[in-house]
């Protein structure tokens, strides 16, 4: 199951305060709907802060999480083009390229963006409203998880990659050795999105952790 958050795709954008938080509730109502009292997570990126949020709010729910190139020290987490990109400026040069053709097809011929501005990445990110975007870059430049990832009491997976030119790879490097028992993978010469730059060995690496006998 591939929920699109609150705000994002094609789920309802209201005018409400948006906070990973909130995210993170949201996930647990909605395994709580389909019945799953637990239940494995994968979060990617924002995603992957949230679903450390969702581990902390309710740690006796979640099976296994695996958090890919996810930030967990906040606006400190981000570098190069998503230091940039969290910013008001940022956000609104998103939202006018994700909308401009020509700008879109500049930006795939350099290295780094052929894969990260797939047509249906673009298609399924531009449905965001301004607003929605420049709320969660607010929101997830003030989530600094570090003096809790002590407390994650779940089995862990983190996967990050060497060429990140949004999120630090220290970030990576950090969420492992502070959670409790976590096991890291590296998938090297990839940059923020190792599952479409690198499907098949990120995808080896999550199915095994995902294998793994349910804990008790």
């Amino acid at each position: 199951v591939a929920p699109d958050l609150l705000g994002f795709g094609d789920s309802d954008k209201p005018r409400v305060a948006y906070g990973l938080e909130g995210h993170a509730a949201r996930l647990l109502a909605l395994a709580e709907a389909l019945g799953w009292d637990r239940f494995d997570l994968v979060g990617h990126s924002m995603g992957g802060t949230i679903a450390l949020l969702a581990a902390l709010q309710a740690p006796e729910r979640v099976n296994r999480l695996a958090v890919i190139n996810a930030p967990v020290s906040g606006g400190r987490g981000l570098h190069g083009r998503g230091r940039l990109g969290a910013t008001g400026a940022g956000i609104a040069a998103v939202y006018l390229g994700l909308r401009l053709p020509w700008i879109l097809a500049l930006l795939r011929r350099w290295p780094g963006y052929h894969v990260v501005l797939d047509p249906r990445f673009t298609a399924d990110a531009r449905k965001a409203p301004l607003r929605v975007l420049l709320a969660h870059a607010r929101a997830l430049r003030r989530t600094d998880l570090t003096p809790r990832l002590g407390a994650v009491a779940v089995p862990v997976l983190v996967v990050g990659t060497d060429r990140d030119g949004i999120v630090r790879p220290a970030e990576f490097a950090l969420a492992a050795r502070a959670i409790p028992g976590a096991a890291a993978a590296w998938i090297r010469g990839a940059g923020h999105c190792p599952t479409l730059e690198r499907p098949g060995e990120t995808h080896r690496v999550l199915f095994a952790f995902l294998a793994a006998e349910e804990r008790r």
